[in-house]
């Protein structure tokens, strides 16, 4: 069969196609027809969100009688999307509680016979043709505006079955909660007057002949989730009418993997998801699909909320066993994570709008598989797009990034985001300059500027960008110079406060060695707020007592103060994270990321809230006549006691020019 042919599009007219899916029975072969229409010319059609998947297009769909390849997770998509030859009837919703559940995407309101109009990426868009690409990509925030409907493709349950096993070994085998673990959390509902027996007793939907049984219990799961209840009120219980007990529930661990299934698919994390959806005419329109399973987006929007309260405070002791315990309940969490920064977009966005370092944030955690989108997925979201971010993909990676990046130094009016920029990293793939952020890549820092102000406010003045797209220029004082690194393995447990001392006396280096007042405050980064006051008056008695330990052990060599075990966790993650510790040229402690050395300069930088580690270039770096300022390359952010509340700088500071290259 001959492969289909696009037509060309006209970019003045903001053209677009929209696909008729046209009705057939489940197994037939897919059929569609593309149509050309201007979106002024107000056209009605739903649209569709999913996630590519494995980048094989190895299923066909026929297009006006011609073969178009497509991805496997499209192909499931237009499946169970397109209507059937045969209406179904009323019979085919399920109520459970508040939420309809439709066990067909075909109602008797719907006319069998006609197509479903839907706007989907790969189908209505050539892929092969780079510069359609770009063009219908600056058309998307309208595409999205435009659609009467958003369906969402999370996937089928064999996949997410398939995706239980891997994930869920523990959960696939119907075995969550072991019997020592529920004899524990009998322990623990006793108190409230609660009994559980462990008699099995499955619900009613678990003898249903519905091969979908568990898609069934993770709704009604979520539905009482929505309602904000106690663990123990979950289906993992159910009252015997026999005893008036509760028992547990066996069918229980099929619907909450299911769930559990549901919640960890690659949608949940794809760049283009935020755009989609929050240009979509309402969550309530915006339809979640498993197989024929489908329910409003807005179902979710207080489920993430509600179960990490519980399972953070009055259900914490009992939601080890409802969900799962070790590394199946790290990716629960991480799964909820998830869903609540799509809700919190949606609920803090509503208008569609972000700014470039919203943008950032939002889209810093989240996956895409061409490295162009980590920024051409939210343009249509921005306010006011600057003319070099407009999408192109033939635009080398380098060069979008470092745009992206300048217009996100341009909004914010500051450097607070160079504590994400790649740095001195080795792994440098798109040959950035050192302050430039590499998109594609999640950063996250150890030191939240908010609690500091190395450079003082008072200092409001834009930092110039130079001509030449690859360096910045920043307004600096030289505060210091690193004189002495000390590295710790991240995978050796080690007590971080005795650690210090011991390298401290190594290198010969004394006078500090009494004041673990400044111990402290270098590991916790002042972030802990008892060890941040530690420099003042308002010291508890405990910690005093703390304190007297901690001098006597460093003046007679003693072991450890156990008295303090408890109170150092909040300081060892500079440590955990491979923290360098470091002294300056001047005997200040410090700590920054392993890629620091000695002879690197600590510089204080006009509009950033914490010290810079910067490392020279030499002349021999640049060509004749570009040596107009003194050139670095940028290496981190760093924690230095003692500069790090504008100690060092005041009214009659003396500022230089300085190159980031």
């Amino acid at each position: 069969m001959a492969p289909y042919v696009y037509d060309k599009l006209d970019p003045t007219r903001k053209q677009i196609r929209i696909c008729l899916i046209h009705p057939g029975a489940f197994e037939d072969p897919i059929k569609c027809s593309l149509r050309t229409v201007s979106l002024d010319d107000d056209p009605q059609y739903e649209t569709l969100s999913y996630a590519w998947g494995a980048p094989v297009l190895d299923h066909t769909v026929l297009v006006d009688g011609a073969a178009l390849n497509v991805t496997k997770n499209l192909h499931n998509a237009l499946q169970y999307l397109r209507r059937q030859q045969q209406p179904f009837s009323e019979d085919g919703y399920e109520s459970s509680g508040n939420i309809a559940l439709k066990t067909d995407v075909t109602t008797s309101s719907w006319d069998p016979e006609a197509s479903r109009v839907l706007w989907a990426d790969a189908i209505c868009i050539n892929q092969a043709d780079v510069d359609e690409r770009a063009s219908q990509v600056n058309l998307m925030g309208d595409v999205y505006r435009h659609g009467i409907r958003l369906h969402v493709w999370i996937g089928t349950t064999e996949e997410i079955r398939d995706d239980i096993r891997r994930n869920f070994p523990v959960a696939a085998e119907h075995d969550i909660a072991t019997p020592e673990q529920l004899a524990r959390l009998r322990i623990l509902l006793q108190d409230d007057g609660i009994t559980i027996t462990t008699n099995p007793t499955p619900m009613a939907s678990a003898g249903s002949s519905d091969v979908d049984a568990d898609v069934m219990g993770a709704m009604e799961i979520l539905q009482l989730l929505l309602k904000d209840e106690h663990c123990y009120k979950l289906p993992f219980f159910k009252v015997s009418s026999v005893s008036m007990e509760l028992e547990e529930d066996e069918f229980w661990f099929k619907s909450i993997a299911m769930l559990l299934g549901i919640l960890i698919q690659p949608w949940w994390k794809r760049v283009w998801v935020v755009q989609e959806v929050l240009l979509s005419k309402s969550a309530e329109a915006t339809l979640l699909h498993v197989n024929h399973h489908e329910l409003p987006l807005s179902s979710c929007d207080s489920f993430s909320a509600h179960c990490y309260k519980h399972s953070m405070s009055c259900c914490r002791n009992s939601y080890f066993v409802s969900w799962g315990i070790g590394q199946s309940r790290k990716k629960y969490m991480d799964a909820l994570i998830s869903v609540d920064s799509l809700r919190d977009v949606l609920r803090s966005h509503k208008n569609g709008a972000l700014s470039m370092g919203v943008a950032y944030d939002v889209f810093s955690s989240r996956h895409a598989a061409d490295p162009h989108d980590y920024i051409y997925g939210f343009l249509g979201l921005m306010k006011d797009l600057p003319s070099d971010l407009k999408a192109d993909y033939r635009k080398p990676i380098s060069s979008l990034y470092l745009a992206a990046t300048k217009a996100l130094f341009r909004a914010g009016g500051s450097l607070i985001y160079l504590k994400v920029a790649i740095g001195v990293n080795a792994d440098n793939q798109h040959h950035l300059p050192s302050w430039c952020i590499d998109w594609s890549k999640q950063k996250k820092s150890d030191y939240p500027p908010e609690l500091f102000n190395a450079a003082r406010k008072w200092s409001q003045p834009l930092q110039r960008l130079c001509d030449d797209e690859n360096t910045l220029l920043i307004e600096a004082t030289a505060g210091d110079r690193i004189t002495c690194v000390s590295t710790v393995d991240g995978n050796t447990t080690i007590d971080p406060v005795d650690h210090v001392v011991r390298w401290m006396r190594a290198i010969g280096h004394r006078d500090l060695e009494d004041d673990i007042t400044t111990v402290l405050r270098l590991l916790a980064g002042d972030n802990y707020t008892d060890f941040a006051n530690l420099s003042n008056q308002r010291i508890s008695h405990k910690y005093m007592e703390m304190l007297k330990e901690w001098k006597d052990f460093i003046s007679s060599n003693k072991h450890r103060p156990d008295s303090t075990q408890s109170r150092l966790w909040e300081v060892e993650f500079r440590m955990r994270k491979r923290q360098c510790l470091f002294l300056t040229r001047h005997g200040r402690l410090g700590a920054a990321p392993p890629t620091i050395r000695e002879g690197d300069d600590v510089f204080v930088a006009k509009r950033s809230d914490c010290p810079l580690v910067l490392r020279p270039l030499s002349d021999s770096s640049f060509e004749d006549g570009q040596q107009d300022f003194p050139s670095y390359q940028y290496v981190s952010q760093c924690y230095v006691d003692g500069i790090m509340d504008g100690e060092t700088v005041d009214a009659d500071t003396e500022w230089q020019t300085i190159r980031l290259c």
